[in-house]
């Protein structure tokens, strides 16, 4: 028998880009961006500049959806 070779997962892998919703709330608005965990989420909604924090929520999606 071959002894099978083990794989080992660099850093970059670990990552996962997932897919986030910044929601406002007030006026019904979505925004959809690709991030990396939830810091990179974060970075982006800061960036946007949005005025009113307290108008927006952010969610994720995750990989396994309900039908």
């Amino acid at each position: 028998m071959t002894k099978k070779k083990k794989y080992k997962k660099s850093k970059e892998e670990d990552k996962v880009n997932s897919v986030y919703m910044f929601h406002n709330i007030k006026h019904d608005l979505h925004l959809f961006v690709n991030a990396y965990q939830l810091d990179g989420a974060m970075e982006k909604f800061d960036l946007c500049n949005f005025s009113t924090r307290k108008d927006w929520k952010i969610f994720l999606e995750t990989g396994q959806q309900p039908a």
